[in-house]
């Protein structure tokens, strides 16, 4: 382990809160920014050279995505977040154990997603609202992906180590490296090579590996303060106990999201078929809304990223002052980005959708007038995810645990069951907005509560 600069690290609290939320926050917002085009270079491409039935493949494969996604952060924010706290109580060492455990847990879970991958990839995307038309697509894009799931694990779950040691700017470039190889790869494989829907997935795993590469050289390089090492490797239960329990929250929040848009893409596909549009032209719809929505909430979970180091290495010195200013700043700067981006897709949401469905006017006109109904709730989105950063990167994951289930289990999945029965099709789209405020709602009374607890010094 090399010498850590202590003015690196102990800037995190003796700065002023605007300057580092600034220092660690922008990075990892460009950086989450680039990750969202991934999938929506992907579905651009794909609804140029295969149409709205290639869209329909990818969004029916998004709830195993999710998946995946809350396995590396299981792993990825738990690990990281212990690790925050580690380097802000001084315990080098153990932070050093904390980093070659999460890659040895990341490795681990790759492995399972994998194998349950191939056994029941097929009845999963039955399940999911595949059609006899739609299958072949989703089948063939979500059976390549699954070939790198390895470096979709790993990826986003040592990047966040990185930012934590002191180096945001370095875990972004990580990142865009992937980013604008995938944009290339698209090009190539579906446009030069005519490769279709696997041209995409070929397109994605290529770019990941190759950020795969990237990420891991940070952590053989001389200069890095924690390093992999083998000797810290052989897993012990209280640390794999205690990461486990950190991620879990978010993680949670991943798989009801995972399980939120299986329900929702059955409801598409039901209440579609109902509707003058059809089932897979509704699922398509939601993809192209799905994409344009990423492209406004990774930033957003950038931004929390980019906090969260904070957050912990002052609860972990105990300089609560400044945790409560770091958490007063982020309300206002993530709900004023999402005010603006909810009067822009209020505006102009026919532009918007226009690149996704320039040839299919039955899309673009259930596109933009969904989007402007699924999206009602932005500002709302912000609130609760800030509110459930502060509990998982205070180490309270109970709390956090509380505020994902509530948004995606408790109130979001009933109100698909209930909604959808009064008003068709847009009852489907109209579920969303009205949890994202309830949920908002909670987590802004679970703060209240925390706030009066904590100490002013």
């Amino acid at each position: 382990m090399s010498d850590f600069s202590n003015a690196r690290f102990n800037s995190i609290g003796t700065q002023s809160i605007p300057k580092l939320i600034l220092q660690f926050s922008v990075p990892s917002i460009i950086s989450m920014s680039v990750e969202s085009l991934y999938n929506v270079v992907d579905r651009f491409f794909v609804a140029e050279e295969v149409g709205y039935l290639g869209i329909t493949g990818i969004t029916l494969c998004f709830p195993i995505s999710l998946f995946i996604m809350a396995m590396s952060i299981l792993i990825g924010i738990g690990g990281n977040i212990l690790f925050s706290l580690k380097l802000g109580q001084k315990k080098h060492r153990q932070a050093a154990m904390i980093l070659n455990h999460s890659l040895v847990l990341l490795t681990i879970v790759s492995i399972i997603v994998f194998a349950l991958g191939q056994i029941f990839l097929e009845p999963l995307l039955k399940v999911f609202g595949a059609s006899e038309v739609t299958l072949p697509y989703a089948k063939t894009y979500m059976s390549i992906i699954l070939l790198g799931v390895f470096f979709q694990t790993i990826n986003p779950g040592m990047n966040n180590f990185i930012r934590s040691m002191g180096h945001p700017k370095t875990a972004m470039f990580r990142m865009l490296i992937g980013a604008f190889c995938n944009v290339f790869f698209d090009w190539l494989f579906i446009v030069e090579f005519h490769w279709g829907i696997a041209g995409a997935a070929w397109a994605t795993i290529l770019s990941q590996f190759i950020s795969f590469l990237f990420i891991m050289w940070f952590f053989f390089r001389k200069s890095t303060p924690i390093k992999i090492q083998s000797r810290f490797m052989h897993l012990q239960f209280p640390f794999v106990r205690r990461i486990l329990i950190l991620g879990f929250p978010m993680s949670m929040m991943q798989v009801c999201n995972s399980l939120m848009n299986v329900i929702l893409n059955r409801s598409l596909a039901t209440y579609g078929s109902e509707s003058v549009y059809g089932g897979d032209l509704a699922i398509s719809a939601f993809g192209v809304i799905n994409s344009i929505a990423m492209m406004i909430i990774m930033p957003l979970l950038g931004f929390v990223q980019g906090m969260q180091p904070i957050l912990g290495y002052n609860y972990g010195a105990k300089y609560y002052t400044r945790v409560k200013s770091t958490v007063n700043y982020a309300f206002i700067l993530a709900v004023s980005f999402l005010t603006v981006a909810w009067i822009l897709i209020q505006i102009f949401a026919p532009y918007l959708i226009q690149p996704f469905a320039s040839e299919n006017k039955e899309l673009q006109e259930l596109a933009t007038s969904s989007i402007r109904i699924f999206l009602l709730g932005l500002p709302a989105i912000g609130v609760g995810m800030i509110c459930g950063t502060f509990f998982q990167a205070t180490g309270k994951p109970g709390r956090s645990i509380i505020l994902n289930m509530s948004r995606q289990v408790l109130i979001l999945i009933p109100l698909l069951l209930i909604i959808p029965n009064f008003y068709g099709l847009s009852g489907v789209f109209m579920a969303a907005p009205i949890s994202d405020v309830l949920a908002a709602l909670l987590g802004l009374f679970l703060l209240s509560k925390e706030w009066k607890k904590m100490p002013n010094q």
